[in-house]
Formats: structure tokens, C-alpha cells, sequence
């Protein structure tokens, strides 16, 4: 009989990348094909949930899931997995669709004591642009999205009028623009305790990576966030909350570390975050991130092991409205000073090995989706949060490559 194993179903490997857990996926992403761990299944842009709508997905994962791991998890994904007789291995999805609320997070944090900016919520209209006007500067944001998509900086009343006419009816939050450095702490809620790891700066609204003016294009593990005591007080404070509403598992918490040195909670992700293979690729076997979200669900031991992570990564997301759409390959290797990449190899599931750099490739979708990310280690920044030299000319290169043009330069 098959020793029943843990899969991660979603519609990419990336969230499994250097993990030992088995994919199911919609794309390969370019890795090197492993049959042993790792099968194409359904179509490229599938959800999870839609995956494990497939009847060989679900035959598969009768035969052989201990478990299932989702990259984002729904009440229908689970209600599936219940009809498979399959365990769950994701929070519930109702605490996490409150606390992905931005216009329910605001009020609910600020009554658990978690430092959150001055804020405003309601539908986009003219109400709630003249119950944001004390705010001043402020920051606009559609009451769902992800990786900056519907947040807009807001420098004036006029602009504001403008945002809100766009979204009129939307459920939507003003917040006060917190001037500072932003920052990512990540974690994992278990059954008696919280467990965070370093913070780490997050790129956010870098021209070269994003067109989204505060959306989230990276992170960056070996540079040093301000005031670190600050920022995992609130981190812990936050993820105590979390845990108290009833989540499980991995958990991010974004906040700005204002000039004062003072630490804003800014919103938080109950559930996998993008920076879940950078932890994989750093922690020694039993040990690493997702080894603590499968022990929140029961799955394995808690070895209550300290999180570490000193890799880091640039995304790429789609500037313009069309890509380059030549063969998918992601590749592991390395560059120069002057940010040339030089291929070694295909990458593989495992991600690329110690003082290489995985050139990680996605397939086009659109305008403000990604493009591809590198993974490696080192700093990413200057202190001016400006990207290093040697990573601006490579940026630079792939752009060019996977979305040429005249104003790609």
C-alpha cells in the first residue's frame, strides 16, 4: 500500500518550492519535470479549488493524501475535501475571510490594542470622501485585493474623489498614510502558541517590479528592518489575535515602521504568503515553516525549532498589456556584477542550491499579474530602499526579454 503523504494542490508549485511536499498543479512553472513529486493536472490558471473538482485529482488523492494543503482555502475547497475524506490542511476560511477584510481589520484590530493607523471605512462614494477629509495624505484600498492591486496613495482631496468615483459602491478603506519603512513578519499560529520568524523588509511599489505604486514585488531577508523589538511586539500581539479568532497555521503581518521608530500593523494574511519558499529553502529538515503549519493541523510533531530564513526574492509583475509568450524554463545559476544571468541548469522542485539564484518563470496573464521572481541570497537594497545596482541591471535584462518594447528601458 502507499504511504500517504501530504500534497499541495494550486494552480503553481511555487508555494512548495523546497518543501517535501508532493504537488498536484495546473503548471509546472518551467521546473524540471519529477514524477515523483510533482504532476501537471487540469489546465494553466485552474484554482486549487477547481483542481479538486477533477476526478483524477480526487482519485489521487484518495489513494495517496494524508492531507491536503491548499494554497488559498475556501469554504467549497473544503467542503470537497470533506466529500474525498480528506483532511484539510488550512484554517478556516471563514476567520480568514473577515480578517482579509481591510474595512472589517481596521476597527477589529484597533479594539484588540493593535497600533493600526487612523482609518475610515464604508462604500466608495461621495460619504465616505468627506469622512476621510481629516485624514489628510492617506492610502485608498478596495475592501479585497492582494499584492497591492486596489490600493491607490491618495496626495489629495481631488484624488480621492477620483478613486471613489471609480469604485463607487465598493466596499472600501481610508487609512492615513503612515510615512516609514514597510516591513513583513511571518509566523504560524498552533494550538498553544504563536512562533515568528525575523522580519523582513518588503519591497513595496518599486517601479522596475511593479506597476502598482504600494503594491508588494519582494522580500528581503539579510538587510536590517527598524526598530526590530518594535515590529515583533506588534508581529506577536497580531498573531496572538489571530490565534485567539481561531486560525491555524501560517500567517503574515504586514506594517510601516514610522521615522519615530514606531511599528503600524498595516493588515495581515491568514494564510500562505508568498515568502513560504524562501523559509523551505533556509530551515534544516523538520523544521521549516510549513513543517510548523502541518503541526498546527495535527500532521506532525511540533519540534518547536526557531524559524529562520536568509534567502530572499524580486517579482516581476507584467508592466504592459502584452508579454513575450516563448517557452516556460526556469532555471537555477548565476550572474556577474553586472547582473548578467548565466543558466546552469533547470531548476527543480527543490529550488536552487546554496549561492546560486533561481530565475523562477510564470506564464503571462495580463497587465499586474507576475512574470517571473529570483530567489537567492543576500541583500536586495541599499539603505535608501533602492535596489542594488547589479539587481536593477538584471531587472532590467529580464524585462527586456520577457516584455520588450520602446518604454521598457
Amino acid at each position: 500500500m502507499t504511504e500517504r503523504r501530504v500534497f499541495y494542490v494550486a494552480p503553481d508549485p511555487v508555494g512548495a518550492l523546497g518543501s517535501r511536499l508532493s504537488v498536484l498543479a495546473a503548471s509546472d512553472d518551467g521546473l524540471e519535470a519529477d514524477p515523483e513529486r510533482l504532476t501537471v493536472v487540469g489546465e494553466g490558471g485552474r484554482s486549487g479549488r477547481s483542481l479538486l473538482e477533477l476526478p483524477e485529482v480526487g482519485k489521487r488523492l484518495q489513494e495517496e493524501a494524508a492531507a491536503v494543503v491548499l494554497w488559498t482555502g475556501s469554504a467549497a475547497a473544503r467542503r470537497r475535501l470533506s466529500e474525498l475524506g480528506i483532511p484539510a490542511a488550512n484554517s478556516d476560511p471563514e476567520v480568514a475571510r473577515r480578517l482579509e477584510n481591510k474595512a472589517h481589520f481596521q476597527d477589529a484590530a484597533r479594539a484588540r490594542g493593535i497600533p493600526v493607523p487612523r482609518s475610515v471605512s464604508g462604500v466608495a462614494g461621495p460619504e465616505l470622501v468627506a469622512a476621510a477629509a481629516p485624514l489628510g495624505r492617506g492610502v485608498f484600498q478596495l475592501a479585497r485585493g492582494f499584492s497591492g492591486a486596489a490600493t491607490y496613495p491618495i496626495g489629495s482631496p481631488e484624488e480621492l474623489n477620483e478613486v471613489c468615483a471609480r469604485f463607487r459602491g465598493h466596499p472600501s478603506r481610508v487609512a492615513e498614510w503612515v510615512e516609514g519603512t514597510p516591513v513583513t513578519v511571518t509566523g504560524v499560529a498552533l494550538q498553544g502558541r504563536v512562533a515568528l520568524g525575523p522580519a523582513c523588509l518588503q519591497l513595496t511599489g518599486l517601479p522596475e517590479l511593479t506597476p502598482h505604486p504600494l503594491g508588494s514585488c519582494g522580500n528581503d531577508f539579510s538587510s536590517p528592518v527598524p526598530s526590530p523589538e518594535a515590529v515583533q511586539w506588534v508581529a506577536q500581539q497580531t498573531g496572538e489575535w489571530l490565534r485567539e479568532l481561531g486560525h491555524r497555521g501560517i500567517f503574515g503581518v504586514d506594517l510601516v515602521v514610522d521615522r519615530a521608530g514606531r511599528a503600524w500593523c498595516i493588515e495581515v494574511n491568514p494564510r500562505l504568503v508568498a515568502s513560504v519558499p524562501l523559509w523551505s529553502l533556509s530551515a534544516a529538515p523538520g523544521s521549516s515553516l510549513l513543517d510548523l503549519h502541518l503541526a498546527a493541523f495535527g500532521l506532525v510533531a511540533d519540534l518547536e525549532a526557531p524559524l529562520t530564513c536568509h534567502w530572499s526574492q524580486l517579482i516581476l509583475y507584467q508592466i504592459g498589456p502584452t508579454a513575450t509568450r516563448g517557452p516556460m524554463v526556469s532555471q537555477e545559476g548565476g550572474w556577474d556584477l553586472e547582473g548578467t544571468f548565466t543558466p546552469h541548469r533547470r531548476l527543480t522542485l527543490d529550488g536552487p542550491a546554496s549561492g546560486r539564484v533561481g530565475l523562477l518563470r510564470r506564464r503571462p496573464a495580463g497587465a499586474g499579474k507576475e512574470l517571473c521572481r529570483l530567489i537567492l541570497e543576500g541583500p536586495l537594497t541599499s539603505s535608501r530602499g533602492a535596489l542594488l545596482p547589479h539587481l536593477e541591471r538584471a531587472v532590467r535584462a529580464l524585462r527586456q526579454e520577457l516584455e520588450p518594447g520602446p518604454d521598457r528601458r
